[in-house]
């Protein structure tokens, strides 16, 4: 049967007089032609505007127990084990079904295995299935079942059942159902994985909780023993202060410790960053409260290695609009990249222009230079610049290192400023110095 047999006459008319069902189940055919067709595929709109499974399932099978006059409905899918899951069963009334062999399962792994539907008028005289321990202890007759299928790949079946009439389902029927079944097949897999995308949602959302949770609970038992550390270290450097090798041993110790603590606060930053929770508090203030803490830290380290820091054409900048706290971790981390490749000797510059558009930094150095296939490469996460080989521990010394996290948080406090930040270097040689030129650019607030 074709779509324009559907115009002509409702295929669930019964062929038969003599075991006709009641009026009450009559009343879907009165739908003919046009009317009949224009009812299927309103049911199976609808179906494909259901975003979540189970509601959509219950409609399915009350529309089709409405529509066909079956006495009981079931939809089952295929689970990805191969195995029937008995999604919704119901009866005409609307009430839930508690018993699922109650029906041929005989029928229904045949209908599975084949991808093929089967309309039986009467079970019990049916040389295929009259046989079968189903069939004959529930009585059963008039059974209908057709395939859900989803690119030549059986997902499920529809199955309804009459067991009061004979003929209640004929083989002009099948093509109906195979129509509403066509369009119920692409709904139901929709649904299926929209509600596989929401759990898996729901478990990063809760697999990111827990990352977070436990990064604030890392941090909270890493810096407790480090206060404690802290605290009788400074003890100590009260006690013994005339004893140069104690003194000496004391401030390696806080040192590390500060070293230590830092990186802490980057892996929290940079989880802060990646779970979306970077927090800027903007106010007003002027460039210098941000550089001038970071060059009280930086400068004496600079001078250890005689390298020059030179500042030129800040003072004449105008108020920033800025988080002065994370702005001070974006240039200590620069400026700080820029003192660790450069060998000693050499220089390191920090100018700013202004435009109408915003304030453009730029932090310059003599170092060794960056690769050019590295220099967006470094502000990826945990991106280590340079062979592990020569890399060392420390956050001053040349070609010191940490855990590729500074430069990754600059961009995203920068990112969080509506700016951008980059790196510009003609390449990298340990004999010239060819240096590299970092650039920051924050717009005016509105």
């Amino acid at each position: 049967m074709n779509i324009d047999d559907l115009y002509r006459t409702n295929p669930f008319e019964s062929t038969t007089s003599e075991s006709s069902p009641t009026k009450e189940a009559n009343m879907h055919r009165d739908l003919k032609g046009e009317e009949l067709l224009s009812t299927v595929l309103q049911v199976t709109k609808k179906m494909g505007e259901m975003r979540s499974l189970e509601p959509l399932l219950q409609y399915a099978i009350d529309e089709l127990l409405r529509f066909t006059g079956a006495e009981k409905g079931y939809i089952i899918l295929v689970d990805n084990d191969g195995k029937l899951d008995f999604k919704v069963q119901r009866d005409a009334q609307g009430n839930t079904l508690s018993q699922v062999d109650e029906i041929s399962h005989t029928v229904i792994n045949n209908v599975i295995t084949s991808g093929e539907s089967l309309v039986l008028s009467n079970a019990l005289t049916d040389p295929r299935f009259g046989a079968a321990r189903s069939v004959i202890e529930l009585r059963l007759r008039s059974i209908l079942c057709v395939p859900l299928l989803v690119a030549n790949r059986t997902i499920g079946a529809i199955y309804l059942e009459n067991r009061e009439f004979e003929n209640r389902f004929v083989q002009a029927d099948q093509a109906t159902m195979e129509l509403w079944a066509n369009q119920a097949s692409v709904a139901i897999e929709n649904a299926r994985l929209n509600d596989e995308l929401e759990v898996a949602n729901k478990h990063l959302k809760q697999l990111d909780e827990m990352k977070s949770n436990f990064v604030m609970l890392v941090s909270h038992e890493l810096r407790t023993p480090l206060a404690s550390v802290m605290a009788y270290s400074s003890l100590v450097s009260k006690l013994v202060d005339d004893d140069s090798r104690i003194v000496k041993m004391q401030g390696r110790l806080n040192e590390s410790v500060e070293r230590l603590n830092k990186s802490i606060g980057e892996i929290i930053q940079v989880f802060r960053m990646m779970s979306g929770q970077q927090d800027v508090r903007r106010t007003l203030m002027p460039i210098s409260a941000i550089i001038d803490p970071v060059l009280n830290k930086i400068v004496p380290h600079a001078e250890q290695r005689n390298i020059r820091v030179s500042v030129n054409a800040l003072d004449t900048l105008p108020l920033l609009l800025v988080d002065g706290e994370s702005m001070k971790i974006v240039f200590e981390n620069v400026i700080g990249n820029a003192l660790k490749f450069t060998p000693d000797n050499g220089e390191i510059s920090i100018s700013a222009d202004l435009n109408t558009e915003g304030v453009r930094f730029i932090v310059q150095d003599t170092g060794i230079g960056v690769p050019e296939q590295e220099q967006q490469r470094v502000f990826d996460i945990f991106h280590i610049l340079g062979e592990l080989k020569h890399h060392s521990s420390s956050k001053v010394a040349f070609r010191g290192g940490g855990l590729g996290l500074g430069l990754p948080i600059a961009r995203g406090i920068i990112g969080a400023h509506n700016g951008t930040i980059k790196l510009e270097s003609p390449g990298y040689d340990p004999e010239t110095l060819p240096g590299t030129t970092c650039t920051i650019f924050l717009p005016h607030a509105d």
